[in-house]
C-alpha cells in the first residue's frame, strides 16, 4: 500500500489527497455521512472491528491513528481490517485537537490545512505489511505484559490476602463509612472533569469524600471538602494537610512512611497504613471494609486496553476484584444519576399535568366521579414513579 500510488487527488495543483476531518471518538457512532471525501481520525487501540469495517466500507480518503498519550499498540482487529484495505493509514500525526469538519491535505504523511496551508502535523504512512508486522509484535508484547502483571498481582495477593479478604491490618480512623456512599477522587488527569459530573449526585447523597494523592488537590480546587486524605505528605500542599481531613499516610509493610516529619512540623495528626498497595487501593479498602454501601472512584478506566500497562499497579487488579461488588466508576455513576434525574423531572411534569386535568374534571363532573378518577390515576402514577427510582 504505497501512499504515492493512492494520493492521486489534488487540490489547487498541490500534491496529496484532500479530505474533511471526521473525529470518531471511542464508543461513539460512525458519522452518518462518512464517505470518500473524509479523513477518519480515531484511536485504533480503542476502535472496534465493527467501526473499522464501517470506515473501510465508507471508503474514506485516509485514516489518521491518534492513540492516547503513553499508550502502547494493542493487537486490535481494526489494524488487520485496515491492512486488508487500500486506505492509507497515517500514524504519529496528532490531529486530536483539530476541529471536526476541518479541510486538510495529506502528502507523504504530512498534514496541512487546506485553508491556510499551515502544517498541522507530521506522521508516517503505515502500509499493509507494516501494520501487520506491528500488530503481530503488539500481540506478543500484550501477552507478555499480561503474564508479568498477573504474576505480580498474584505475589501481592500472597502477601496481602488477609487484608483483602478480612481487612486485617487496616488502620483505625475516626470516619464512619458504614452504610454510606463514598466518593474516592484520585490524581488521574480525568478526575477533575469526572468530579464536576458527580456534583449533582454528591449534593443529594452527601457521600464520604476521600482524596487520594493529587486527588486531594483536585477536591480543594473544586471547593469540595475531603473527609479523608490518603497521601504521602510530601506530595500534597500544606493547605491539604491542614484542612482538617483525617490524614492516612501510606507506608511500607515494615511501617516506614515517607514524609511523616512534615506532618510533625505542621502539628497535624496522621495514621499510617502499612501495606504493599497504592494509595488508591488503600482508600478503596478503607471504604469497603468500613462497610460502605457504594464506592464511586474517579480516574482512568481500567479496561483491557490499559489493564496491563506499566501505569497500572498489579495490586489494583486484586483490590478492584476484592471490592467489585460495591465499586462504581465515576463516569457510570454520573450517567446513571443523569438518567434518574431526567425520569424524576418527567414525573413532576406528568404530576403537574394531572393536577391540570383534575381542575377540568372538577369544573365539569361531580365530586364522586372526580374521586374515582383521582384514585385510579394516582395509583397508576405512583407505580410508574416507583419504577423510575428503583
Amino acid at each position: 500500500m504505497k501512499m504515492t500510488g493512492l494520493l492521486n487527488r489534488r487540490s489547487n495543483d498541490l500534491a496529496g489527497v484532500v479530505g474533511t476531518v471526521r473525529q470518531i471518538r471511542a464508543g461513539s457512532p460512525i458519522p452518518r455521512k462518512l464517505g470518500a471525501k473524509d479523513v477518519a481520525v480515531l484511536d485504533l487501540n480503542r476502535t472496534s472491528a465493527a467501526t473499522a469495517r464501517a470506515v473501510v466500507d465508507a471508503g474514506v480518503t485516509a485514516v489518521v491513528h491518534v492513540p492516547r498519550a503513553g499508550d502502547e499498540r494493542l493487537p486490535r482487529a481494526a489494524y488487520r481490517i485496515l491492512a486488508s484495505s487500500d486506505i492509507p493509514v497515517i500514524e504519529d500525526a496528532d490531529l486530536a485537537e483539530v476541529d471536526d469538519g476541518t479541510r486538510v491535505r495529506i502528502d507523504e504523511g504530512v498534514i496541512y490545512s487546506v485553508k491556510s496551508e499551515d502544517q498541522l502535523a507530521t506522521g508516517r504512512e503505515s502500509g499493509s505489511a507494516t501494520l501487520l508486522s506491528e500488530v503481530h509484535a503488539a500481540e506478543h508484547d500484550y501477552v507478555e505484559s499480561a503474564l508479568a502483571h498477573l504474576a505480580n498481582a498474584t505475589e501481592f495477593l500472597s502477601l496481602e490476602h488477609q487484608l483483602l479478604l478480612d481487612g486485617e491490618g487496616l488502620p483505625g480512623i475516626d470516619v464512619d463509612f458504614s452504610g454510606r456512599h463514598v466518593v474516592v477522587v484520585t490524581g488521574d488527569g480525568s478526575s477533575e472533569a469526572q468530579l464536576a459530573g458527580l456534583k449533582p449526585f454528591m449534593k443529594e447523597y452527601r457521600p464520604v469524600v476521600v482524596g487520594v494523592d493529587r486527588g486531594a488537590e483536585v477536591l480543594r480546587a473544586a471547593r469540595v471538602t475531603a473527609d479523608v486524605v490518603v497521601a504521602t505528605p510530601t506530595g500534597v500542599s500544606e493547605e491539604v494537610l491542614t484542612d482538617g481531613a483525617v490524614l492516612v499516610v501510606p507506608a511500607d509493610r515494615d511501617g516506614r512512611a515517607e514524609g511523616l516529619e512534615r506532618v510533625t512540623e505542621l502539628g497535624v495528626g496522621a495514621t499510617t497504613f502499612p501495606a504493599a498497595a497504592t494509595a488508591r487501593d488503600m482508600a478503596l479498602l478503607l471504604a469497603y471494609h468500613g462497610g460502605a454501601e457504594m464506592i464511586v472512584v474517579t480516574g482512568d478506566d481500567r479496561g483491557l486496553e490499559n489493564a496491563f500497562a506499566g501505569s497500572s499497579a498489579p495490586s489494583s487488579t486484586m483490590v478492584d476484584t476484592a471490592v467489585s461488588s460495591r465499586l462504581v466508576h465515576a463516569d457510570a455513576c454520573a450517567t446513571l444519576y443523569r438518567s434518574r434525574g431526567a425520569g424524576i423531572g418527567l414525573a413532576l411534569v406528568v404530576l403537574a399535568a394531572l393536577v391540570a386535568v383534575a381542575a377540568v374534571v372538577v369544573a365539569r363532573d361531580s365530586a364522586q366521579d372526580l374521586l374515582i378518577w383521582a384514585i385510579d390515576t394516582w395509583n397508576t402514577f405512583a407505580l410508574w414513579v416507583q419504577g423510575l427510582v428503583r
